[in-house]
């Protein structure tokens, strides 16, 4: 037997109580960090019943997993078709830098994410999974941008080592913003387009 439809307003009505959900845990792991967010706390901040938390996430990491995902969208830069690689990157290194003091209110709640997933098995294995799952699609992306013959190693490798040094300088810029600003963050893109790594 199908599935019955839903309709229109209730596809949008799901799609604000789970924005509404989100946001409210937002808010609660921004105060408190993630360890110390409970659902009670996000159903009462949202002005729900617990209920409609299980009714639009499996369980509490599927939602602290939309939280990461709304905080912490993939970084996508205005590459220029034919630009040399150096530039592609100087281009990469301005789109962090921004969105590095851009993200910077919202360190605690990075931070105590990494915690919380390194203390929860299943939610790492959860992350592996969906990291996956946007490195092929920013690998995709960087391809349709810039030729594999013009990239330094391949483009899979690049996608990860980028993603690599984005958190590194991201976490750095969060603890020591008067050391790590908008000049090394772009630096450190033209450095890696500038070397010879040997990947």
């Amino acid at each position: 037997m199908g599935r019955a439809r839903r309709s229109p307003d209730e596809g949008s009505k799901r799609d604000r109580t789970r924005a509404a959900l989100i946001e409210a845990a937002i808010g609660l792991i921004g105060e408190r960090g993630y360890e110390a967010t409970s659902l009670e706390a996000v159903a009462r901040r949202a002005g729900m019943s617990r209920g409609a938390i299980y009714g639009n996430f499996a369980d509490r990491d599927a939602l602290f997993l939309a939280v990461a995902e709304a905080m912490w969208r993939p970084i996508e830069p205005a590459f220029v078709p034919g630009l040399p690689f150096a530039g592609q990157m100087r281009i990469l290194g301005r789109a962090v830098a921004a969105e590095a003091a851009r993200r910077r209110p919202a360190a605690v709640g990075a931070l105590s994410f990494q915690l919380y997933v390194l203390r929860h098995p299943e939610m790492r294995a959860r992350l592996v999974e969906r990291n996956r799952e946007i490195y092929a699609w920013a690998t995709e992306q960087l391809l349709a941008r810039i030729p594999a013959a013009d990239l330094p190693m391949p483009a899979d490798r690049l996608v990860r080592t980028l993603h690599a040094l984005i958190e590194g300088l991201m976490l750095t810029h969060f603890l020591t913003p008067e050391l790590i600003g908008e000049e090394e963050i772009v630096a450190a893109f033209e450095a890696l387009a500038s070397g010879d790594a040997a990947f």
